[in-house]
């Protein structure tokens, strides 16, 4: 039967593994931040861009040129939105299996916790059977000696 010692060693050995995972897992955390705040900053240029190019056409007369080049530009912002999307899914998906890893990290961990938890239990008890038994022992000898005299 394996000691104690040994399970803590283990649930050591898989708490550094939990808190790798943890690292990496954050480390795709921020990746998916960073895709998605810049796919958010497009999206909201594009708007404002919409917005006031819609202010300026009810208030004002607008040239034709004006118009290809605003346009020209919501065509490069639409763009990089369709390139920074499947960035952002691809980030979300990486991210969410990161996840699912440390969950199962997590999981080992807490599983070494409730067998060290058990495991000293069991030697507790044992413990204070053993000191039951001594006292019983003891006890059963100074009967014997007294009942002797």
């Amino acid at each position: 039967m394996a000691d104690i010692q040994t399970f803590q060693r283990m649930r050591d050995l898989r708490d550094r593994e939990k808190q790798k995972t943890q690292k990496v897992y954050q480390d795709a955390v921020n990746d998916f931040e960073k895709q998605a705040e810049k796919l958010y900053a497009c999206l909201k240029k594009k708007e404002v861009a919409e917005n006031s190019f819609e202010e300026e056409m009810k208030n004002h007369t607008v040239r034709a040129e004006a118009i290809v080049r605003h346009q020209r530009y919501i065509q490069g912002l639409q763009e990089t939105i369709d390139h920074l999307q499947p960035a952002v899914q691809k980030a979300r998906l990486n991210m969410q299996q990161k996840q699912v890893k440390l969950s199962a990290a997590h999981i080992e961990v807490k599983k070494f916790e409730k067998i060290v938890e058990h495991k000293r239990d069991e030697q507790w008890h044992l413990m204070k059977s053993e000191e039951n038994k001594q006292m019983d022992e003891l006890s059963m000898q100074q009967y014997l000696n007294f009942q002797n005299r």
